[in-house]
């Protein structure tokens, strides 16, 4: 017993000293670093000791040395340990004034900021373009605001651009006979075009008028597809077809069905027109505008693109006075053409409404980064959209989160934030527009430190 309890002790003594070890190595990469560089690996759960390989059991992070500097990223080149200097780096502020920046803030017009008067705060506050969404026009709204934008532009000398947005094919429920129509998870419903135009919504049945556009969708859906009801509130998935006008689908996602509410087929590419009656006419006012950007929805492969072009031949616009073509990107399908897409477009717009519904709110950090990288690659616009600082609607300042939003924007490469209801019916637009300037100046004070990010 005593020669056991001996061998022990000597066999507990042989082992590595974790702590020690560890401290070892990272002084070690310490004095390497300046010259050699190095990279972290992820937490290691276990180290085996082999002659000149030393390993350490226990929750400590394993250290990788890269033989020479030429193997790393040009991200991993430019951040070793030695280059932040982080006292320099709190002491240093930005320009304080908040309009001095390169990358643009896009405000969209609205009830809160239509006037003369609320647009000329706007642009002393800082916005660079202004957005025209068509989604809202009314008769006579933008004849009236496009000069009035013009006007105030020339008085204070600053320079405001102007963005047409086109609505796109948007597909929408009936109205509901009596709301909210329940749909209950694991229920079977069906949904159809409408046999009369006064048809609604009830008794298990989600109905859609006749257009073009919806008539495609409908008819084009298969067993196995996901519908998205109400902005993704409601999920169902096609079970069965009927009739070519007609599907049924059980419930996934339950929950109480309006009027009017949106519709979303995430699985399907459809064969229709990116450009509705709606948004030729739109397009063919805002054509005449001397417009600088004119931004196309739902856009899903490249002859989308060229229909805007073919219409803008059409109407005799010349060559070298169109505006630059933004498609919003926010369909899945958009995603897999969007080398075909950018090919025929001068940038793009990371829309991000539609594109969380369809893709999965999760999965849209990501697919911002390497859409805006691809832009950037190809030299054309980019600008990042939705929800950037959400809360200033009904509020006088953001979310931290928010900012963050904002920042990191211009940390992936973008070269336009925009506002949207902030601007367009928030309580206070001029400062929203200058929060996020502000935000703009001192992200890009530090963007080359974290570029390239993709």
């Amino acid at each position: 017993t005593t020669q056991g309890a001996r061998a022990s002790r000597i066999r507990r003594s042989r082992r590595p000293n974790a702590s020690l070890m560890m401290r070892t190595i990272a002084l070690c990469c310490a004095l390497a670093s300046g010259c050699e560089g190095m990279a972290l690996a992820r937490p290691a759960a276990r180290v085996a000791r082999t002659g000149a390989r030393a390993v350490v059991t226990g929750r400590a992070s394993a250290v990788r040395m890269v033989a020479t500097r030429n193997e790393l990223s040009a991200f991993a080149k430019k951040h070793s340990v030695a280059s932040f200097d982080m006292d320099a780096l709190v002491s240093k502020t930005g320009n304080a004034d908040p309009t001095a920046r390169s990358t643009k803030i896009v405000a969209t017009l609205g009830p809160a900021s239509f006037d003369e008067a609320m647009i000329r705060k706007l642009v002393e506050a800082g916005v660079n373009i202004f957005r025209l969404n068509s989604s809202h026009r009314r008769g006579g709204q933008f004849e009236a605001l496009v000069p009035t934008i013009r006007k105030v532009s020339a008085e204070l000398g600053k320079k405001v651009e102007l963005l047409g947005d086109l609505q796109g094919p948007k597909f929408r429920c009936a109205n509901v006979a009596s709301e909210p129509m329940m749909l209950a998870a694991g229920a079977t419903v069906k949904m159809a075009l409408q046999t009369s135009e006064d048809e609604t919504c009830a008794d298990g049945r989600i109905v859609l008028a006749h257009t073009k556009e919806q008539d495609a969708m409908v008819r084009g859906l298969t067993v196995g597809m996901s519908v998205l009801l109400d902005d993704g509130a409601m999920k169902m998935r096609v079970s069965k077809r009927n009739s070519p006008d007609e599907i049924e689908c059980v419930v996934e996602v339950g929950g109480g069905l309006k009027s009017r509410k949106g519709i979303n087929v995430p699985d399907l590419q459809i064969d229709c027109s990116a450009l509705t009656a709606k948004d030729i006419d739109d397009a063919t006012f805002l054509l005449t505008q001397d417009l600088d950007y004119i931004a196309l929805s739902f856009v899903q492969k490249g002859s989308d693109i060229q229909e805007l072009i073919d219409l803008m031949d059409a109407q005799g616009v010349p060559k070298n006075n169109r505006p630059l073509i933004i498609p919003k990107i926010e369909k899945p399908a958009a995603l897999r053409n969007i080398d075909e897409i950018l090919a025929l477009a001068d940038g793009l717009m990371v829309a991000r409404g539609d594109l969380g519904v369809e893709l999965g709110l999760e999965r849209v950090p990501f697919f911002q980064k390497v859409l805006i990288a691809k832009a950037n690659k190809a030299g054309k616009f980019a600008i990042t959209a939705t929800q950037m600082l959400e809360s200033m609607i009904g509020a006088e300042t953001p979310t931290r989160a928010e900012v963050a939003d904002v920042a990191n924007a211009v940390f992936d490469g973008t070269d336009a934030v925009m506002l949207s209801g902030e601007s367009a019916v928030g309580v206070n637009p001029p400062e929203a527009v200058r929060m996020m300037g502000r935000t703009i100046v001192e992200a890009e004070l530090h963007a080359e430190m974290v570029r390239p990010s993709i």
